[in-house]
This record gives structure tokens, C-alpha cells and sequence, in this order.
């Protein structure tokens, strides 16, 4: 409220809220979105910032609704992210790594900041063995699913299942 919207602030980066987003949707606590934030409204200073929701769904941005959506789906669908501990993973190069875990549910969020793609190696204490599944977003195994490495690539995000 009363504050520049997120894709004004970033430039219009899509990529940056996408990140944003995934963060907000896995981090512990209730996810607050701001109103228009899920179709790309823009806005700078107070009162651009108030202007009203556009009905007008030729105005939305449609592939980033359904980004939210499947985001919100997954996180009704699995307990770790609404009630599980939080372990911090990595976090080096632009890229940040943590654990959701909830009664035998184990994911790991990986978001990459940076400009190239990354590579990260997860200890074997971090739930980095086992065969791992991309729930949602782009990352791969380069040394096969049950290896500790996750490759993601520029400016993007993963939520593996372990």
C-alpha cells in the first residue's frame, strides 16, 4: 500500500518477481500478495501505485498468473511448505539454497540471482542424496538425481522434492 510496485521497482524484470515470488511462497509464514502483483501491475510513487485493479484480462499477464497459481498449488499440496522446519542450504555467487521438511516431506528451493547459470554441491547432511524430482521450475542433476549437485540457470528458481 502506498508503496512502488514490484516490477516499476525492478525494472520491469519479470525474472526478479518470478525469484520474489518463489521465496514468498516457500519462506515460513503467510504469503502476502499485493493486489495486481500476480498479473504484472506497474506502478511508481503514490498515486500511480493506487491505481485499480484492470478487469481487463487483456491487460494481464497471463503466463505469470499461471506461475502464482501452480506456486500456490504446490504450496497447498505439500506441508513442508506451509508447516515445516527451515534450514538454510547455500548461500554464495548469487544463489541461495534452503530446506522445507514436514514428516517425511523434504524439499529444497534453489534461487539463482545471478547473470549464469550456477552450479551448487549440497553436503550429504543437507538431504543433497537421494533421487531428487523438479516439482516446479528449471534446474538439473549433473551428476545424476541421487548426486548432491543442482545446476539451475541464470536468473531462475527450482523446488525439488528429495
Amino acid at each position: 500500500h502506498d508503496t512502488p510496485r514490484f516490477v516499476t521497482c525492478a525494472g520491469s524484470d519479470i525474472n526478479s518477481l518470478k525469484l520474489a515470488l518463489i521465496f514468498l511462497l516457500c519462506y515460513p509464514g503467510a504469503p502476502c500478495i499485493f493486489y495486481g502483483d500476480e498479473i504484472g501491475v506497474t506502478g511508481r510513487h503514490d498515486p500511480e501505485c493506487r491505481q485499480p485493479f484492470p478487469w481487463e484480462q487483456t491487460r494481464w499477464n497471463t503466463k505469470l498468473l499461471a506461475f502464482v497459481k501452480e506456486l500456490i498449488s504446490l504450496r497447498k499440496r505439500f506441508n513442508a511448505l506451509r508447516r515445516g522446519t527451515f534450514t538454510r542450504m547455500y548461500s554464495a555467487d548469487g544463489v541461495y539454497a534452503f530446506q522445507r521438511a514436514w514428516e517425511g516431506e523434504s524439499l529444497t528451493v534453489v534461487l539463482n540471482t545471478a547473470e549464469e547459470p550456477r552450479t551448487i554441491a549440497l553436503k550429504d547432511s543437507q538431504g543433497a542424496r537421494g533421487d531428487k524430482n523438479v516439482l516446479f521450475g528449471i534446474a538439473e542433476f549433473p551428476g545424476g538425481a541421487g548426486g548432491g549437485q543442482i545446476l539451475v540457470p541464470a536468473r531462475q528458481g527450482a523446488i525439488i522434492r528429495v
